[in-house]
This record gives structure tokens, sequence and C-alpha cells, in this order.
């Protein structure tokens, strides 16, 4: 009996010690479903999920379904999924994993972030390549968290060290205008973000984060090189 008290109270304590973890946290769990357009025409749905973990660490991890056009013919199916913990009000990479399938590609890129060492090990598609981390850093899918914890507490230096294949890159993000967007059957009042790329670049990333939903990305849409547009829009979303 004793030795039961003993184990129930540890317990008791460990749960306590998770809560304390997640209530530190800048940005709380929460789900989003989205739906997924190409050029305006709707090709599949998305998710986006942030949970704690264990000792402290969290989770975020999305995935992609395709379900309409080349999408669903080519069964595409991306999920990605990072570990990290907070560190200063920003996401420290851990482990990072994206899984792409698809009929006629596939692709499978990791990084493994040695806090100890000051390195990250990445591997892209088995290419293997060993980074120097000399300042916090996080991994590309990370930086939606971050925009949002910074967004939250006011910051308005939003850059960001992003380690990619082999290397470690620097990303900045302007804030540049208030909109009302009509997604999930109701008007959202969002900050629209653009990402900095510096020079003549064909390419665009522009997110809209509303806070009056805890700063989740409402809207994220992409343009690349050749003028395509894949662009994510809220379906619902909750804390």
């Amino acid at each position: 009996m004793f030795f039961r008290g003993i184990a129930t109270t540890t317990i008791l304590l460990l749960a306590c010690a998770g809560m304390a973890f997640a209530a530190d946290a800048p940005l709380q769990s929460f789900h989003a479903d989205y739906q997924v357009l190409r050029n305006g025409k709707e090709i599949g749905h998305a998710t986006l999920d942030l949970r704690p973990a264990a000792n402290g660490d969290w989770d975020f991890a999305s995935q992609t379904h395709g379900t309409a056009g080349m999408a669903s013919l080519l069964g595409l199916d991306v999920v990605e999924k990072s570990t990290f913990r907070w560190d200063a009000g920003k996401p420290r990479g851990l482990h990072y994993n994206y899984a792409q399938k698809a009929a006629i590609k596939s692709r499978d890129t990791t990084i493994d972030f040695d806090w100890a060492t000051k390195t990250a090990s990445t591997n892209d598609n088995g290419k293997a390549a060993s980074v120097a981390l000399d300042a916090p850093a996080m991994d590309r899918h990370l930086v939606t968290l971050a925009l949002m914890a910074d967004l939250k507490s006011g910051a308005t230096d939003l850059d960001y060290r992003v380690v990619e294949k082999d290397k470690v890159s620097d990303q900045h993000y302007v804030p540049s205008s208030h909109e009302t967007l009509a997604l999930a059957g109701v008007n959202i009042d969002a900050i629209k973000i653009e990402r900095d790329r510096g020079g003549d670049s064909k390419r665009s990333t522009t997110s809209w984060f509303a806070p009056q939903r805890g700063f989740l990305p409402v809207q994220i849409e992409q343009v690349e090189k050749n003028g395509e547009t894949i662009t994510m829009r809220l379906t619902t979303g909750q804390h």
C-alpha cells in the first residue's frame, strides 16, 4: 500500500509537470482542417495539429491528401512532422520528418538536431549532410508556429534561422496589411504576412493569421516560378 501510494504520487507529479510545460508554452494545442486548391480548383484537404508530447517536447504535424484531379490520380499523400521544444518563446527543432508519397514521385527528408554538439544531421532522399548550428534554429515546418508565437507576443522582427538540406538559411517575413477573409462560413479578420525572398524572386509565400483564433493560419498561398498557385484555406479550426 505504501509503494502504491508513492507510485500514485509520482504519476500525479509527472502529470502536473506536463501541465506546467503546456501552460508555459506561448501557444496551446490546436487542430485545424483546410481545403487545398491548385490554381483555384480544389485538389485535396489538409490538417494541422499541435500537441504537447513527453518530457516538455511538442509535436507539430501536418497531412495533405489528394482528393481530386491529378493529386487524386497520383495518390498524393504528404505527412510532415516536427518534434521541438519552446526556447525563449520560439520553437527549437529536435527532429523533423517529411514523407511524400505519390505514384510517380516519392520523397523522404529527415533532420535530427543535436544541440549538445551543435550539429544537425540531414538526409534528403538518401543524401546525407551535417550542418553546423551556431544559434537556435528550426526546420521549415516550424516557421508557421514561430510566426504565430511572435505575432501573439507583438514581435515585429520576424526573422528565423532554418535548417535545409545542407545549410542554415535566414528567412524574413513582413506584415503587409489587415484583411477580412470569408472562410469557414464566416468573416475572419487576419494579419497578412509576406515572406521577403529578396531580389526578383518569382516565388512568393503569403499567409494570413487570425488574432481572434489564437493567430491560427487561416489561409496560406504559395506561388511558384511557373505561376502555379497552391492555396490552403481554413474549413474548421479550434484550440
